[in-house]
């Protein structure tokens, strides 16, 4: 093969690399896998390697990025968990390879990468429109919560590309809108709606947060571009309607949980309707939708009459695992009924099986309204600083994680425990401060920022949101939009998550950062200066 047919080959195999790994990120691990050995590969068959090295090592954004990888790498010293510690170097991978591989390979043409964006958008719209089959029971799968439908990568993950599915969307309508057809921004603001209805649907409300978020980013970065007064009053009141309404929303669900006015009001009862006798515990002070869980309580009466009705025994657990007795008082509190044997039969057969697959609230049942997994966090967080049992629930648990990884971080303030000794770690200090969390869901921090504190401490901390801002900060100067919100996205989700912790999250991170860093068409290389790679 001449120097030249290897050339073209090694390009056509990076580019059918590329569209193989963003077509498979939202539906398969293996042919993410498959993608980036094939990227690898053309990387070697280029040859060229002189100067593919010194145009890495002249990149000051392609160091700092691997330099997270490099972190995990000198968090050997100090470890002593070599087992694990070599298992996270091997997911950690992506975080070198990535940016040493895609800063040293020729920038795509602005056609080229545009079929990037379009591949994307197809995967994440095939992704979802499976997970609706799911949904729907043409594809049979065991669905015991809304966010089980997401079979190919976690519902977070999904969501989280979705988000970046649809930066791309907007993107390519903002570079080529004017030069198409109407129907090809119609085509776009289909896509766009039809993902943000998924995000709000499968209540993925990290998802929610990034969107809104974006959206006010959005904003702001059109007044800073014009110059027109009105236009500036105008986009700052578009920009306010989120906050509105996310007031408006807290403001709606506290009010669900706090007593209404008939509530305080009311002289409680002391018998059923067939004489025996309530129990009444006002000093317990958790309502649902303004009705106290705790008042009109016959154990009696519901232990029988639920089971006549159920096959899911009273004294047993829900299909989520969570007691049944305490889901049925919550959703029967939520519909204003007494807890005894009327309030049983009171409820429909579409109410029976909501309670037997774990739904609390009768508002639960309504998916598309944000305000439903906000009142399931602010409950969470109540019950658990009320003493309740956190396992099980997503939010709580992450505030016994966090705890436990704050514990960590102040027993290994300045270096953290090394790379592989965090397991060991949290398994200590949960024993140390008596978890309430079951073996089962003692896990690590889903927070990625406290992820790094408590294995490199402070000081790896600090580096790594060093790592996150100047990418951004020079994106934000160059006017590179996509890779802004990319950014906003990703920092949002370590918030609640550990991004960089499963071979999904890291690819996830590594392929956009690196996508939209050196890949991406532009002028200028993100370093500022002239772009000394080839466009194809």
């Amino acid at each position: 093969m001449t120097l030249p047919d290897r050339q073209q080959f090694s390009f056509y195999l990076y580019f059918l690399g590329l569209i193989v790994l963003v077509f498979s990120l939202p539906l398969s691990k293996f042919g993410m896998s498959i993608a980036q050995i094939g990227i690898a590969i053309s990387w070697v068959i280029s040859g060229d390697f002189k100067n593919k090295f010194k145009t890495f090592f002249a990149s000051r954004i392609a160091l700092l990025l691997t330099s997270v990888f490099f972190l995990h790498v000198a968090g050997l010293i100090w470890t002593t968990d070599f087992v694990y510690a070599w298992k996270d170097i091997r997911i950690k991978a992506p975080l070198l390879l990535m940016p040493l591989l895609l800063s040293t390979s020729p920038r795509l043409s602005k056609k080229q990468f545009e079929v990037i964006l379009y591949t994307l958008i197809a995967g994440v719209v095939l992704s979802t429109l499976i997970s609706m089959m799911v949904y729907f029971g043409w594809i049979r799968k065991e669905v015991l919560d809304i966010r089980d439908i997401s079979i190919f990568i976690s519902h977070i993950r999904l969501v989280l590309i979705g988000c970046v599915a649809i930066f791309a969307s907007v993107w390519l309508v903002y570079q080529n809108g004017s030069n198409q057809p109407g129907r090809y921004t119609w085509l776009h603001g289909l896509v766009v709606c039809w993902l943000a209805f998924f995000i709000f649907f499968i209540q993925g409300l990290t998802g929610i947060v990034v969107l809104s978020a974006s959206f006010l980013l959005l904003m702001l970065l059109l007044m800073t571009r014009t110059k027109s007064q009105t236009r500036r009053i105008l986009y700052a009141m578009v920009a306010i309607v989120p906050v509105i309404m996310m007031v408006w929303s807290i403001f709606s669900v506290t009010r669900m949980m706090n007593p209404s006015a008939e509530t305080g009001s009311k002289v409680p009862e002391k018998y059923t309707l067939s004489g025996r006798e309530y129990v009444h515990q006002p000093e317990r002070k958790e309502y649902e939708n303004g009705n106290p869980v705790w008042m009109y309580i016959c154990e009696e009466e519901l232990r029988s009459q639920w089971n006549a009705r159920s096959d899911f025994d009273f004294d047993g657990r829900d299909q989520l695992n969570h007691e049944l007795k305490m889901t049925l008082l919550r959703f029967m509190s939520s519909k204003g009924l007494k807890k005894d044997s009327a309030g049983v039969w009171s409820l429909n057969n579409e109410d029976i099986k909501a309670i037997e697959s774990g739904i609390a609230n009768e508002f639960y049942l309504n998916r598309l309204d944000p305000r439903t997994r906000m009142h399931q966090v602010a409950w969470e967080i109540q019950n658990y600083l009320h003493g309740g049992d956190p396992s099980g629930h997503s939010v709580a648990q992450r505030l016994e994680y966090w705890k436990a990884a704050v514990g960590i971080i102040n027993k290994n303030q300045l270096f953290g425990v090394g790379t592989g000794d965090v397991p060991q770690a949290f398994k200590t200090q949960y024993e140390e401060i008596d978890s309430r969390l079951s073996e089962k869901w003692r896990l690590r921090s889903h927070n990625q920022y406290l992820s790094f504190a408590v294995a490199f401490g402070l000081a790896g901390l600090i580096w790594f949101l060093y790592t996150l801002w100047v990418p951004a900060l020079h994106a934000f100067r160059a006017r590179n939009y996509l890779y802004l919100f990319f950014a906003l996205a990703a920092a949002i989700s370590m918030i609640t998550e550990d991004t960089l912790e499963t071979q999904a999250g890291v690819t996830f991170f590594a392929l956009f950062s690196t996508l939209f860093l050196f890949v991406c068409p532009q002028k200028d290389d993100i370093d500022g200066n002239p772009g000394n790679l080839p466009s194809r």
